[in-house]
């Protein structure tokens, strides 16, 4: 029987390249008690693009995904993607404190029939581990300990800025996922890069600077000792895991780090397999490696 029940935006890439991000935040939270009811007809949040073209057009977009979550009489809404989450906070905060971007928000809503009235909260599922869950419950799910795994700690741009709209941790001293990697047993590893951007967003007009982020990302793990990295986002899942091989090619890496979601990571500390996590091969041999599967 769940114990806590949210609203669940799984965003796009969650249901296409991303699905293993999606698979295992549904194992993780199912064995927590926690119900995600997914959105009903959700539509892309537009992130990261489509703001930069008719921000008008993306808050509305971000609006109506809330808006579903309020016909649903639930008062959060949890995604798994930082991109996802940056979209819809940063839209509802728009929507609040500007009356231009609002009224002409508002105008597009009313054509489409949408109510929206703003009593709906955007939450990472990082969060919801944290705060909701705490972390001396989550300790007592651990039935595989991950000890002398290094995991790389990678944030990337979107979870964290602008802190006064995020709000969950300080932007430039975040923890939260140095405390979930703690929580498994594997030893949390900061570099330089974590904070910085993956190159995703770039990949579409400028390819090579995109992979260029990426590697920047991945050797700096690497060289801080990191025998894998984990992430929070399901468009830095695209950058880092799926097109990894194409970084390593271009740059010269010496070996792949593999990239893996952190419910990836939780979930093979709770006993779940890689195979039923959607972990990658590549992963998976290193976690071989380090006799920890």
């Amino acid at each position: 029987m769940s114990e806590t029940r949210v609203a669940y935006y799984p965003g796009c890439a969650s249901h296409g390249l991303s699905k293993d991000v999606d698979i295992a935040t549904r194992k993780v939270a199912d064995l927590l008690g926690i119900e995600l009811v997914e959105v009903p007809d959700w539509n892309c949040c537009g992130g990261g693009f489509l703001d930069e073209y008719d921000e008008v057009g993306q808050v509305a977009l971000s609006i109506r995904n809330l808006s579903k979550v309020e016909s649903l009489r639930l008062n959060k809404m949890v995604t798994p993607c930082s991109v996802c989450l940056h979209s819809h906070r940063l839209a509802q905060h728009k929507y609040k404190e500007d009356s231009d971007v609002r009224k002409a928000v508002n105008k597009r809503l009313n054509r489409a029939n949408v109510q929206y009235s703003g009593t709906v909260e955007t939450e990472h599922i990082v969060w919801v581990l944290l705060r909701d869950v705490g972390v001396e419950r989550l300790k007592q799910y651990v039935k595989r300990p991950l000890t002398g795994l290094k995991v790389g700690a990678y944030y990337g741009c979107q979870m964290l800025r602008p802190e006064s709209v995020m709000g969950f941790e300080p932007a430039f001293n975040p923890r939260s996922l140095e405390t979930l990697i703690s929580i498994t047993g594997a030893t949390p590893v900061t570099f330089p890069q974590a904070r910085a951007c993956c190159g995703f967003p770039l990949m579409g007009s400028n390819p090579d600077v995109g992979l260029k982020l990426a590697y920047n990302v991945l050797s700096g793990a690497t060289n801080a000792g990191a025998d894998i990295l984990v992430h929070p986002c399901n468009l830095c899942h695209l950058q880092l895991d799926t097109l990894q091989l194409k970084v390593v090619e271009r740059f010269k890496l010496p070996q792949p780090l593999p990239a893996i979601y952190i419910t990836q990571l939780l979930g093979l500390a709770f006993g779940f397999t890689p195979e039923e996590l959607g972990i990658p091969k590549l992963a998976q041999e290193v976690l071989r490696k380090k006799g920890v599967m």
